[in-house]
């Protein structure tokens, strides 16, 4: 039985796309029939209405909130919902509740731990990858993501402020590491949202490649251009190889996330 493996996307900018890796990852282990659980601990939802039906208007009955709030009895096996997808699962946001049990959680003791314990409750063998959607902020939230996190895949735009937002996310781990003894390997880069006709993206791509061979973080997957088609096909939840006739450029994009999700395994495999 293979080990369940947690993967915490993240950077702490906002807006370079996290969720749209996230579930074309859950996409791309899908059309692999790998079991896999995507987690969305970011307020916004963003992932529960690309995935569900669910909206801050029509909320699950049982969402992230539940699980995290401490006078409730629900599990994290109450709250694991289908997506559209047959294969992948889901535990929805809570939207604004998550940030309000976020509050409630502060100052208790543990609390930074209570993602893990809510993840270590499920079956063996029930879900061989878990990918955590983080919200791009050093709030008590993401520090669960990242104690619940086996590693850690970072998001990265080629523009200054979200290699800034990089340098914050490796901040907040080291501190995980002095703070609370955690120890949480960057499994590596994903570059999303290059526009190729920009000369300041193609100077921070040369800057990325650079910062990746210097810290020894590789870069998984060619940089992932910004492209309408799959963000329209992100927002209904649909993965590239659903469709019946994708283009020659959505086929690279889809083999991209297969080659990313392939970097992830190998690396537990060699683990």
């Amino acid at each position: 039985m293979e080990e369940m493996k947690v993967t915490a996307v993240a950077n702490l900018k906002g807006g370079v796309g996290k969720t749209l890796v996230v579930g074309n990852l859950g996409h791309a282990y899908a059309a692999q029939s790998v079991p896999t659980l995507l987690l969305d601990l970011d307020p916004q939802g963003n992932l529960t209405q690309h995935f569900t039906d669910f909206t801050p208007d029509a909320p699950p009955s049982v969402s992230m909130a539940d699980v995290l709030d401490r006078s409730s009895d629900a599990t994290l096996a109450d709250a694991i919902v289908e997506t559209r997808r047959s294969g992948l699962f889901l535990v929805p946001s809570g939207f604004d509740e998550l940030q309000a049990v976020q509050d409630t959680l502060v100052g208790k003791p543990g609390a930074e731990f209570s993602v893990k314990r809510a993840l270590d409750s499920l079956p063996a063998g029930q879900f061989t990858d878990v990918l955590i959607d983080c919200r791009p902020a050093t709030d008590l939230v993401t520090r669960n993501a990242f104690i619940a996190a086996d590693q850690v895949l970072i998001v990265l735009q080629p523009e200054a402020d979200a290699l800034r937002g990089f340098d914050f996310t490796l901040v907040a781990i080291d501190d995980l590491q002095m703070y609370l003894g955690k120890e949480l390997p960057v499994a590596g880069f994903v570059v999303n949202q290059v526009d190729y006709r920009r000369n300041d993206h193609k100077k921070q791509l040369e800057w990325i490649k650079q910062r990746s061979a210097a810290d020894a973080i590789p870069i998984l997957g060619d940089p992932i251009p910004v492209s309408t088609d799959l963000s329209k096909l992100n927002a209904v939840g649909m993965g590239i190889d659903e469709m019946s006739s994708p283009s020659i450029r959505l086929r690279t994009l889809a083999a991209g996330f297969q080659t990313i999700v392939n970097a992830l395994r190998e690396e537990r495999s060699a683990a």
